[in-house]
């Protein structure tokens, strides 16, 4: 059976295959329009399937291969003439084909062919057994799970070389982005977000993604075959589980985990870090609220009802219109189907774009979901004319740390590139010191000249990046950053406060996965004085929850 909780591919599969699912439809029970009762799935799916959702084809299968490349191949040779065209990004959640979704598929049998032909060990299971496919996960993930592991990994990085290579027939500049999408993978395959999804509870995304098929250690430096982590979305405040609209009121448990695996996963940080070209999807999620769902016939005056009435050339045995059904409120119209993106606010609006940059170095950002945004522009103004001029490969880091700012520089085209980034919301004054007096300083998001000096001030706004050049002789050798003492001595007593609560956690004989980790983490951040990574521990789940338990 195919699983209904694939989602997003039903539309195409009709498309391509329409012939032989107009004949399949015909054995099935017939049901009378506007009546109560909706038709089975066409293709024999599993309405919400057992523990999670699953990839549509398997990855491995030439057949599946073979359709995969054409398609990439065809979009390459037919757009690569178009310079605006760049690539394609391969957006992955659990039930894309492209990987494995989880560690709980791929025992096919095609699968434990190859890994057995590849690796010589035996699976030993019975090929015809119909419990074999349960049977070869508990052998494969108990006695050589990492063997099997790695091997998955590499055959899913082997079949994204050939796709970029099939995509750059049409182009040889021609980009494939592996863009990891934590806002559907994690709760498609975990399930509802719940503790047991907290940092300390369970496996980074670095290992997460590693099981289901993708290791980012493989793509660091393969030209063109680029991952992009993802960030941003606002899911924590609703979208998921049995209030999708909880926003503020969403429980502790289900109000932080992305965000505190965006800032403190730094497993996956580190291995992003260390790519030749990193990248970052900013993800405007979408919040759906959904009342009572009906169906109901037309209005016989509806003007779209001649357009909808004729299918393929036939009419429709019945036209069916969907809406959701809210109490009255006396003030919105009566059909409503509420989705919409909710953006963080005020200048925190530019927090994932100085995160990328200061953690990662990253060298494209990318931005996009249901809605196209079209409020932030002047916000984005000052932030993307700076990151825009900048060379796109990474930088040098200056100094030994790079929080509450960092500074990189480059020497590229006979100038000395250097950029400075606030990762926080609070104004931070910035010195730097030069070798030398670099002379003339050009700001590259105006293009205006300033006057340098051997220790030069730049005043940086909340999560603001200033990008600059110099002549080639000139280098920064080190800068201090002295944040507000008033943030300073706010994030000290509330660090103090969650150790104090962490303690008596502990004291009770209760234990917080993670709590061990994440109080050595808030020392070490008070000692180094990283004041954006304190303050990200402080608002996470370990610390909340340790503060709820002591209230």
């Amino acid at each position: 059976h195919v699983q209904e909780g694939t989602r997003d591919w039903t539309t195409l599969y009709n498309v391509r295959n329409f012939n032989a699912i107009s004949k399949l439809l015909e054995t099935r029970p017939f049901v009378e329009p506007y009546s109560n009762v909706l038709p089975s799935m066409a293709y024999g799916e599993k309405s919400n399937p057992a523990y999670h959702t699953g990839p549509m084809f398997n990855p491995l299968h030439p057949k599946v291969e073979e359709a995969i490349l054409g398609f990439v191949r065809e979009i390459g040779e037919r757009y690569g003439k178009y310079r605006a065209f760049k690539g394609i990004s391969f957006n992955l959640f659990a039930s894309s084909m492209p990987w494995f979704g989880s560690i709980h598929s791929g025992y096919d049998d095609t699968t434990i062919q190859l890994f057995k032909e590849e690796t010589g060990i035996e699976v030993p299971v019975d090929a015809k057994d119909p419990e074999r496919f349960s049977k070869r996960y508990q052998f494969l993930t108990y006695v050589c799970r990492p063997a099997w592991v790695s091997w998955r990994c590499r055959k899913i990085h082997g079949l994204f070389t050939r796709i970029r290579q099939a995509l750059s027939s049409g182009r040889p500049d021609l980009r494939v982005t592996v863009t990891l999408w934590d806002e559907t993978v994690i709760p498609n395959t975990l399930g509802p977000v719940s503790a047991s999804h907290q940092i300390g509870a369970r496996l980074s995304n670095y290992e997460l993604y590693r099981e289901a098929g993708i290791d980012l250690a493989l793509y660091g430096d393969e030209p063109g075959l680029e991952v992009d982590l993802s960030m941003g979305n606002s899911r924590d405040r609703g979208g998921h589980g049995p209030n999708p609209a909880a926003g503020v009121n969403t429980p502790l448990a289900a109000a932080s985990m992305f965000r505190d695996f965006e800032f403190l996963d730094a497993e996956t940080l580190a291995a992003a870090h260390n790519h030749s070209k990193p990248g970052l999807f900013i993800f405007n999620c979408w919040v759906e609220a959904w009342g009572k769902h009906i169906w109901f016939k037309p209005d016989p005056e509806d003007p779209n009802l001649p357009t909808v009435s004729l299918m393929d050339g036939k009419p429709a045995e019945g036209v069916l219109r969907i809406n959701s059904e809210y109490p009255k409120d006396g003030f919105w119209w009566d059909s409503q189907l509420r989705i919409t993106p909710p953006f963080p606010a005020g200048p925190h609006f530019l927090e994932p774009y100085a995160h990328a940059v200061a953690e990662l170095d990253a060298c494209r950002i990318t931005r996009g979901g249901l809605f196209l945004d079209k409020a932030h522009s002047e916000a984005m103004r000052g932030f993307a004319s700076a990151y825009r001029s900048l060379p796109d490969v990474k930088f040098e880091t200056v100094g030994s740390t790079t929080d509450p700012v960092a500074v990189r520089q480059l020497r590229h085209d006979g100038r000395l590139f250097f950029y400075i980034i606030n990762r926080d919301f609070y104004p931070m004054p910035v010195d730097l010191k030069f070798t030398n007096d670099p002379g003339n300083i050009q700001d590259l998001a105006t293009g205006e000249t300033l006057s340098g000096a051997s220790v030069w001030s730049v005043d940086l706004g909340p999560y603001e990046l200033r990008s600059f050049s110099v002549s080639p002789e000139a280098a920064i050798t080190e800068f201090t950053a002295i944040p507000p003492p008033e943030i300073v001595q706010a994030l000290n007593v509330k660090a103090q406060e969650a150790l104090s609560s962490i303690s008596r956690v502990r004291e009770m004989g209760k234990f917080i996965p993670g709590m061990d980790e994440i109080e050595e983490r808030v020392r070490d951040a008070l000692a180094e004085g990283r004041l954006a990574l304190l303050r990200r521990l402080l608002s996470g789940y370990v610390v909340r929850k340790c503060q709820e338990l002591c209230a």
